[in-house]
């Protein structure tokens, strides 16, 4: 009995070592400006510096669900993280208008920006960091293509080529690793 009572405080102690941590956040004028759990309490203090502070915050990773929204209320992004903190599904950004300023998918590597008026502004691929790789393109707020090329590691790579708004070839660079060529 005694023997299952220590392992029954052992468990509940290591359980609370690891527990997850709320953390909300509100504007000056009251309103809830962000929502998301980490993965341990960063203790942080009210008499912490800003170098404190951020070696604090070093130490925890977000996990799950995390809303944004500016000082109205109005949502401004949410995100999703796994148990390690890594960026998955998809990630989505609103002007301060309320239109779809960016939609990117983690899962599947798309990502997808728009113009105020709602049109497609770019389009293409990323890697789990966020970096632009592979196929790019660019578009015109009236929705003519305005650029396409490429992204390797290093940057732009290949030909890329520009459009004016009627859709015409306005110019070429040629890209190798993110130096311009000639």
């Amino acid at each position: 009995m005694k023997q299952l009572l220590i392992i029954s405080i052992f468990v509940l102690a290591s359980n609370l070592g690891f527990a997850q941590y709320n953390d909300v956040q509100y504007a000056a004028n009251g309103t809830k400006v962000s929502e998301g759990q980490y993965n341990a309490n960063p203790g942080l203090l009210p008499s912490d510096s800003k170098e404190v502070i951020a070696q604090k915050m070093g130490l925890v990773h977000k996990i799950g669900t995390w809303n944004y929204w500016f000082d109205n209320g109005q949502q401004v992004a949410i995100e999703q993280f796994n148990a390690s903190g890594t960026a998955i599904g998809i990630w989505k950004n609103w002007d301060n208008t309320g239109h779809l300023s960016a939609e990117i998918n983690y899962t599947s590597g798309t990502a997808v920006y728009y113009h105020p008026n709602g049109t497609k502004a770019e389009e293409g691929t990323i890697n789990v960091t966020g970096q632009r790789t592979g196929e790019w393109k660019g578009y015109h707020d009236n929705g003519q293509l305005n650029y396409s090329g490429k992204y390797a590691a290093a940057g732009k790579t290949g030909t890329w080529t520009y459009y004016d708004i009627k859709g015409n070839v306005a110019g070429v660079e040629h890209w190798n690793n993110g130096i311009m060529g000639h």
